[in-house]
């Protein structure tokens, strides 16, 4: 019986055979293009919406808001240069002008006057001499008894209804005491050179009474050397308390002459008063525990509080200082160990309070510090000082520091900072509550920008697989397999 040999397989098998092979060589590679597609596709659209937000960030920040421009506190101010001098009440006892600088080759002038009240009594002095003495057993008690002293009305004037006119320097000296008060309410004092109410080594005490020159400023541009403004100081480790008092139109630019003023180691205060239209209406220097305390202090050609060079334990407090041509408040010069404390310091034409040249040590709190031309808070190198709990706002820079050693040892908590055109410069506001500084917001645009940011999104996916799709298509017509033909 004849077995029949195995069957080879026909052409057409093996054919078949490498058909289905390639088939599903092409189906993996599809299915591998599809999933890498896919993985692309997302990677697409997370790259879309992430820069469809940046976007929009950026057109908030760019369009959302209303920048405001920083503005310029360059203010010319005419000021005389800074020359050593005595101080003006010694000058005065010399016969000397206040604004002397060389007593040695200057001569006396006569027409430079003083009232001396001492504790032997009260004496004359013309040109520096004394042209009358009046002992006294008791000290003098008043501006009517120092009238009816003097009985001449070339010197002092009382017209025994409160109103006194003075016509030389009133120095009160040598541990004395002197008050102006009740029945005095109104005094005069002539505008001439050497006149000024003045302490040295004593006491003078102003309480409920009215001061001002006989004539208005005579060079509102302050660029003469002697305006022959009076002004009132306390000197050589003497008081002067000032009370319920208006001073008005006092002081001029030169040493310890700007209005009421506090050196060489006098203290004392002024509470409860009004002080305009001076050159600088609170001064001090080298003085100590002096109290600056519920004033008002306005439209004065420099500042409103002015400790200086070498202050030390200075209380400004609950004061109202506005419209001065400068800085409403500013210690300068080693000021330390002082309180600046619940003040309003607004609208002044530069700065509202600041510490400069080394003022350390000082406590700057609870205070309002609004709508000035400069800045609100200024350090200016003077490290090593506390702000906390003070309102800040509508001035240029919030808070400001700058110079030597910066922020070294600055404590700023707890205030609030607002609507100024830029909210600081030179420290961080960390710990501090800051608000709609240097920009605005525009919420319509801002509700636009971002209703739009969804659209958006939609919009650039389905553009983006459109695009994806016909590239697709297109991949396919032009990798399609070509027919294969076997041979017989």
């Amino acid at each position: 019986m004849r077995v029949p040999s195995p069957r080879s397989g026909g052409a057409d098998e093996v054919g078949g055979g490498a058909t289905s092979a390639g088939g599903a060589r092409r189906a993996a590679a599809r299915a591998a293009r599809a999933t890498a597609a896919g993985t692309r596709g997302r990677g697409v659209y997370l790259l879309v919406t992430v820069m469809t937000l940046v976007a929009a960030a950026v057109l908030s920040v760019t369009v959302g808001r209303h920048y405001r421009a920083l503005t310029s506190t360059s203010e010319f101010f005419h000021r005389h240069a800074y020359t050593p001098s005595y101080d003006p009440i010694s000058n005065v006892e010399r016969g000397l002008q206040p604004n002397t600088i060389d007593t040695r080759t200057s001569k006396p002038d006569p027409s430079i006057r003083a009232i001396s009240i001492s504790p032997t009594g009260v004496d004359l002095l013309v040109g520096g001499q004394v042209h009358h003495s009046f002992p006294q057993q008791a000290s003098v008690n008043g501006l009517p008894q120092l009238a009816s002293i003097v009985n001449d009305p070339d010197w002092l004037e009382y017209d025994g209804q409160g109103h006194a006119v003075l016509h030389a320097a009133l120095v009160v000296v040598g541990q004395t005491a002197f008050t102006i008060d009740a029945p005095v309410t109104s005094l005069v004092l002539e505008s001439r050179r050497g006149v000024l109410l003045g302490a040295e080594s004593g006491t003078l005490a102003i309480d409920g009474v009215s001061i001002r020159p006989s004539a208005p400023n005579p060079d509102p541009g302050q660029r003469a050397l002697d305006q022959r403004q009076p002004f009132i100081v306390a000197a050589s480790r003497s008081q002067l308390i000032i009370s319920h008092s208006h001073l008005s139109t006092l002081g001029r630019d030169w040493n310890s002459s700007y209005g009421v003023s506090w050196t060489d180691g006098a203290s004392g205060s002024i509470t409860n008063s009004e002080v305009d239209h001076t050159f600088i209406a609170t001064y001090t220097d080298a003085a100590h525990d002096v109290t600056i305390a519920n004033n008002w202090l306005h439209d004065n050609a420099l500042y409103g509080v002015d400790p200086h060079s070498n202050s030390t334990r200075i209380v400004v407090r609950q004061n109202l200082s506005e419209h001065n041509g400068r800085h409403g408040i500013i210690f300068s010069d080693n000021v330390t160990d002082s309180v600046v404390e619940d003040n309003v310091a607004r609208d002044n034409h530069l700065n509202g309070i600041m510490m400069d040249a080394q003022s350390t040590g000082n406590r700057i709190v609870g205070n309002s510090v609004t709508g000035n031309r400069g800045d609100g808070l200024v350090l200016a190198s003077s490290p090593h000082n506390v702000l906390t709990n003070n309102t800040v706002t509508d001035n240029r820079i919030g808070v400001m520091v700058r110079g030597a050693d910066g922020d070294e040892g600055v404590t700023l908590r707890g205030n609030e900072i607002r609507g100024n055109q830029l909210a600081s410069q030179g420290i961080s506001l960390a710990g501090n509550k800051v608000s709609g500084n240097g920009t605005t917001w525009r919420p319509r645009v801002l509700a636009v920008i971002w209703s739009l940011v969804p659209v958006t999104i939609l919009l650039l996916i389905g553009f983006t697989r459109t695009l994806r799709r016909r590239r697709g298509r297109a991949v396919g017509r032009g990798h399609r397999p070509s027919a294969v033909t076997i041979g017989a």
